[in-house]
This record gives structure tokens, C-alpha cells and sequence, in this order.
């Protein structure tokens, strides 16, 4: 796949030389992980690995189940696929971008521009979703190619396998396929595209099969309950809504990429390349849906679907220093990002004199203030320390009764970190109402007393206090991070 030639005419120089500096970036990627401690989304992806079903991100899940089973409690080994999924990621976009006519050096340069963007960088380096999404779409993408070059029936079926995957991985794969579907539909003719059509969605259709059946058969109850994720409520007025819509990649991408990427998708559109632009638009148009309609804005939702539009991009083959740029600042993005969560201290004093540090509350809807109680972004990059200490103090302290929270970073790292054995609920927050809510898991059978945990300024909710009249406050206790203000917890003991 990597045939290069060195200068000196050499066959395999420098195949060997890319092969070395992509074990360099998945062992630096390494580096920057190890001893870093889950933060409040990985604990979730693990708990529910642990507890695992077809509702939401199956594949992912999966294998946090397999690599915690295989070495447990160990963070790094934990985020290992994801680490070695990001290498195999950037051979992928090497390769379709070279399956496009993209020469070689020009190929190299966009794959360096993918490995080392910030969203590439941190998904395949934690635990996320798109970690394992972005390489399924790409290798599904990469069949899609080799069946518009061969038109033979086979990568039709190799690419609805792919797709399955990709939608396995996380819900937006869906609009991915939808794109991938219309492509066929549009390029094709005559029976032919029927044929290629059905062996590209039977496939997808039956490797999908276990999350749409858990879907129908929970009335899609998940898909509804994220509606508030990302919500931005500050943004009320529709043309602010699709400015910042527009601009919100760049959370995750360097200007100059993003730049590049938008290029891409008008030259797509001109060139009437529908590989390249139908799965982008069905992800842009469904995504700029949401964000109108419900204010829900992420960046990195649309990023999949700008995937495609990697190789048109670097076809206007940019000038040289634009190239430098793009892989220079998404090099630094990256590494400012992986220093700050191994070294919080490195922007504790940049964070408290900066006005920007507050402004990550403007993007978090009043609905996960409370379920996500971070406040600044020096928090967010706190979230990541601190808790095998925290639960080592709580359990010096507390009875080993079932522990509840409102806030699900509480129960769900207390559950990875802790060494006694307890229940553990989240309460008042429906994305977990068939994994950890308590109300649905006791139905009914309430102990005499349970424990709960929340940020302290921090209320019990309604629900508990009805059922849970009696309430001591039996501990307060910090968790600390070196480089990081600590964050105080309340403890209460509810009982009937």
C-alpha cells in the first residue's frame, strides 16, 4: 500500500521511514495517556461496556469490555485500540487519497494533517466514539472507491459491511450511509443500480441489525433523551445559531484545515463528485438541522461527514507554506490539548487571569450544568485527576450503601476507581434509564438507606427527598489534582 521511493532510488526507505514516524505517534500518543485518569465521559463508555448492550456505540463498547477484561484498572491499556485505530486511521486516509490521483508527497501531507488534528489526535487517544467511527467510515469510503473504479459487485458488499460498522459506532454513522446510498443511487443506472444498491445496504442492514433492533424496541428512547446534548441556549437567534454552526469545528480543527475542508466541498459540488459530497451534505444537513431547530452544536458531529472530502481538499494542491500551516497548527493544537490533560498545571495561572476560561459555561445547556458540573475549561481539563484519591477517601468514610447522584461523573468514576463493593444510580437524568437510573433499576425496592453524592452547592433532588425523607450530611471531602483547584463534595446519608 506505502510504496514510496527515497532519493537515492531505494524501494523501501521510505516506506520504513513512515512506518517509524507513525510508531512514534502512537507511542508519544501513549506517553501523553499514561497515568492520566479517566474523565467523566470515558467512565461512562467503560461502565457501560461493563453492562454492555446494542443501544449506543455497540463496537466501541465492546471493546472496552474485552480490554478491561484483559488487563483491568489500566488506563492506558484501556485506550490502547483507540490509540492503535488512530495508526491504522491515517494509513486509510493515505490510501484513499491516493486512490484518488493524489500524488505522493501530497498524500503524505494530508495524511499528516489528519493524524495530527486535534480531533483525530484526542478521539484516538481517550476513549470516544469517534475513535472507531472515523476509521470504519474511512475504510468504507475506500471500498466505495474501489467499487466506482472495478464497478464489480464485491466492494459494494466490502462497503456496506464498513458502513454497518461505522453505524455501530455511533448514531450519526446512519447519515453516513444515507450518503453512501444516494451516491449509488444517483451514479448508477438501470438494473445495475439496484444490484449494487442492495448489495451495498443488505450488508449494512444486517450488521447494523442489533442496535435497530434495540432501537425499535425501546421505542428509540435513547436517540430522543440526547436532545439537550450540546444544547446551546445562549444562542437563541437562528443566523447566530448557523455562524457559529459554521465555525464550531473549529473546537477541533486548525483554520487553515477547516478552510481546506469547505474548499473541498465547493470543488466537490462543482466537479459533481457525489462519493465525495453526498455523505457530507447528509451529515451537514442533518446536524445544521439540530442546531437550528434545537440549538444542539458540536463540531466534531459533522467532522465524519467532512472525511470524504479529505482527498478533494489537497487535490487544489495547496501552496507549500499553506501545507505547513495546517499541519504546524494542528500539531500544536493537539499538543497543547494532551500536555494540558496530562500537566493541568501548566495553564492554571494562563486560565485564572483569562476572561475565556468562564466561557465554557455559554456552551452547556441548563439541563447539563447540573448533570455536568464543570465551570470553566480548566475544569474540564481537571475532570481528568483526582478520583482514585477521591474514592479511596470516600470509602474510608462512608457505609458501603448504594451510592446516587445527580451528577453521573460521581457514581460512574467512584465505580471505576472504587475498591468496595456498592451500588451505584444516577438520578433525574434519562440517558441512563436502562443502564444506572434508580428509580427504573429498584423499581419500587427501596432500601432503607442509600448515599448521595453531589458537587457541593449541589441539591437533592425532589424525587429523592419524597421518597428519601430523612437526609444527614455525613462527609465532606475534596478531590485534588496536582495543578488543579480542588473541588469540594457533599456526601449525604438519605434514609425513610
Amino acid at each position: 500500500m506505502l510504496r514510496f521511493h527515497n532519493i537515492r532510488g531505494g524501494p523501501n526507505s521510505v516506506n520504513l521511514l513512515c512506518l517509524v514516524l507513525l510508531g512514534a505517534y502512537t507511542l508519544l500518543k501513549l506517553r501523553l495517556v499514561a497515568d492520566v485518569e479517566l474523565g467523566k465521559d470515558e467512565a461512562v463508555y467503560w461502565y457501560w461496556g461493563q453492562h454492555l448492550d446494542a443501544s449506543y456505540a455497540l463496537l466501541p463498547l465492546a471493546v472496552f469490555k474485552l480490554a478491561h477484561a484483559l488487563y483491568p484498572h489500566q488506563e492506558w491499556f484501556l485506550r490502547l485500540p483507540a490509540v492503535l485505530l488512530g495508526a491504522l486511521a491515517t494509513a486509510l486516509v493515505y490510501w484513499l487519497c491516493k486512490m484518488q490521483g493524489l500524488a505522493k508527497q501530497l498524500a503524505l501531507w494530508a495524511a499528516a494533517a489528519f493524524a495530527l488534528s486535534h480531533w483525530i489526535w484526542h478521539t484516538s487517544s481517550y476513549l470516544h466514539p469517534d475513535g472507531f467511527l472515523v476509521p470504519c467510515w474511512l475504510l468504507a469510503l475506500c471500498m466505495a472507491r474501489q467499487a466506482e473504479a472495478t464497478n464489480a459487485l464485491r466492494p459494494y458488499i466490502y462497503t456496506g459491511l464498513a458502513a454497518g460498522l461505522a453505524v455501530l459506532c455511533k448514531y450519526s454513522g446512519a447519515f453516513l450511509v444515507g450518503g453512501l446510498g444516494l451516491w449509488i443511487a444517483l451514479d448508477q443506472r438501470g438494473k445495475e443500480r439496484w444490484h449494487r444498491l442492495a448489495a451495498f445496504l443488505l450488508p449494512a442492514v444486517a450488521v447494523a441489525a442489533p442496535l435497530s433492533y434495540a432501537q425499535f424496541s425501546t421505542d428509540f428512547y435513547l436517540p430522543q433523551t440526547l436532545s439537550t446534548l450540546s444544547r446551546i441556549d445562549d444562542l437563541g437567534h437562528p443566523l447566530a445559531r448557523l455562524l457559529f454552526f459554521a465555525v464550531s469545528p473549529l473546537f477541533f480543527l486548525s483554520p487553515f484545515l477547516l478552510f481546506l475542508l469547505y474548499v473541498g466541498l465547493v470543488r466537490a459540488a462543482k466537479q459533481r463528485d457525489f462519493l465525495a459530497l453526498l455523505p457530507a451534505l447528509c451529515t451537514i444537513g442533518a446536524f445544521l438541522f439540530f442546531a437550528l431547530d434545537r440549538g444542539q452544536i458540536k463540531g466534531n458531529w459533522i467532522l465524519p461527514g467532512l472525511l470524504s472530502l479529505w482527498p478533494v481538499a489537497f487535490a487544489v494542491q495547496p501552496r507549500r507554506w499553506l501545507l505547513v500551516a495546517v499541519v504546524a497548527t494542528g500539531l500544536l493544537q493537539s499538543l497543547a490539548i494532551g500536555l494540558g490533560l496530562k500537566y493541568p498545571g501548566l495553564y492554571s495561572d494562563l486560565a485564572a487571569r483569562s476572561g475565556l476560561d468562564k466561557s465554557y459555561v455559554g456552551l452547556v445547556s441548563e439541563e447539563d450544568r447540573v448533570r455536568e458540573p464543570s465551570y470553566s475549561w480548566s475544569e474540564r481539563l481537571c475532570e481528568y485527576g483526582g478520583w482514585r484519591r477521591f474514592a479511596a477517601d470516600v470509602e474510608e468514610v462512608v457505609p458501603p450503601l448504594p451510592l446516587l447522584s445527580t451528577q453521573y461523573s460521581i457514581p460512574f468514576a467512584l465505580a471505576y476507581y472504587g475498591k468496595v463493593e456498592r451500588e451505584y444510580y444516577t438520578v433525574d437524568d434519562p440517558r441512563f434509564r436502562d443502564l444506572t437510573d434508580f428509580y427504573g433499576q429498584r423499581k419500587g425496592a427501596y432500601l432503607e438507606a442509600v448515599l448521595f453524592a453531589v458537587r457541593t452547592g449541589g441539591t437533592v433532588p425532589e424525587s429523592l427527598r419524597a421518597t428519601y425523607p430523612q437526609r444527614e450530611l455525613i462527609a465532606e471531602i475534596d478531590r485534588r489534582h496536582a495543578g488543579c483547584p480542588s473541588v469540594s463534595y457533599q456526601i449525604f446519608r438519605l434514609g425513610r
